[in-house]
């Protein structure tokens, strides 16, 4: 039988959460037969491939197992990428898991549609599965729509978890996410969305995003050790913006414009305020003449936006101050919108046990 949906699941020394992601997949057994399940085993140095393998010879039909060497993230869906055979692919993180239930529904819902993108709502839980927040969309229901109706904030907490694609646009685009490093999904959801025509969103919370785990990209001490990786990725996007921009639609640009000011501003907002140094301003000023030189679309599109509650673009005022260490003026001017900016990967793990969020 043809696999309507692919579901990539990098994983790299995860037993201790495995169990529960791979647990979450079983659906009724028709549907079964329509799932495909790739669990992309990056040289784990744990038990994560002797798991994995339980469920593949429980479950031949739907899960399988590919162990290769350590490439970090972006290689893990490259070679899910390669190995899909689903009309649709989503990708499930190894710690994360889906409502049981609710995913059985989607693959339902999934026989309906045709459309290059669907959106489901999902919530960030900590490691006992209390519910922290959770983002459900403001979008039409029971009607396919283009990229353009999605509104600026919505597209602000679109990311992985709450995306499938249909698998054909990576065959059209030659896609391939950048290996060897974290921090490369910004990719996933940024370049394949010049491929999207018609969008249909899924109006229930699906996915369960853990939040809070020792060891997680986004732990604020491995994000601060790591956040050049950032640099080499926006330049990644950035680049792509530039090549595709006199070809995308507008709806495709509408999303393309909102998602990147956000990414890109965070970057700006890391290096000039929150590890403000000789160093980190020497990084951001080879970034910014970086996107001058070689994107420069990209470059004016930074200036099109209000970085603070009076309406001021500190990015522009920065440059304008010539690259200068302007701390004071930056920090006046930042400090509302680098909580906003920041607050998502700096957040405070003590909020309240449910923040309902609409876009």
């Amino acid at each position: 039988m043809e696999k309507l949906l692919s579901i990539i699941i990098p994983t790299y020394n995860m037993e201790k959460y495995l169990h529960k992601c791979l647990d979450s997949l079983i659906v009724s057994d028709e549907n079964m037969q329509l799932l495909e399940v790739l669990v992309i085993n990056d040289g784990s140095k744990d038990s994560s491939s002797k798991i994995a393998h339980e469920y593949e010879s429980n479950y031949p039909q739907t899960f399988r197992v590919i162990d290769k060497e350590n490439g970090n993230y972006g290689s893990c869906i490259n070679r899910g990428l390669k190995e899909m055979s689903g009309k649709y692919v989503k990708v499930l993180d190894a710690d994360d898991y889906f409502i049981n239930d609710t995913f059985d529904k989607f693959i339902n819902f999934l026989k309906t549609k045709d459309d290059e993108l669907i959106i489901n709502d999902y919530s960030i839980v900590n490691e006992n599965d209390v519910v922290w927040e959770t983002y459900s969309f403001d979008l039409p229901i029971n009607k396919n729509f283009d990229l353009s109706d999605i509104p600026a904030g919505a597209i602000e907490w679109l990311w992985h978890h709450g995306i499938t694609y249909k698998a054909a646009i990576f065959q059209s685009l030659n896609y391939r996410q950048t290996e060897g490093m974290s921090y490369t999904d910004d990719e996933w959801i940024f370049k394949p969305m010049v491929a999207v025509n018609t969008v249909a969103y899924f109006p229930f919370v699906m996915y369960h995003y853990l939040m809070g785990r020792e060891g997680q990209t986004f732990d604020p001490k491995i994000m601060k050790a790591s956040f050049d990786k950032r640099i080499i990725v926006g330049k990644s996007m950035a680049l792509f913006y530039e090549s595709e921009f006199n070809k995308c639609s507008v709806a495709a640009k509408h999303y393309m414009d909102a998602k990147l000011r956000d990414r890109l501003f965070v970057i700006y907002a890391f290096f000039l305020i929150k590890e403000f140094s000789k160093s980190s301003i020497s990084m951001i000023v080879e970034f910014d003449d970086f996107l001058k030189t070689k994107a420069p679309h990209v470059y004016q599109l930074l200036e099109t936006f209000k970085t603070s509650l009076r309406g001021d673009n500190i990015i522009t005022i920065w440059r304008k101050a010539g690259h200068k260490r302007t701390l004071g003026l930056l920090m006046r001017q930042m400090k509302f919108k680098l909580r906003l900016a920041l607050g998502r990967e700096y957040r405070n793990l003590h909020m309240p046990e449910t923040l309902k969020r609409k876009s």
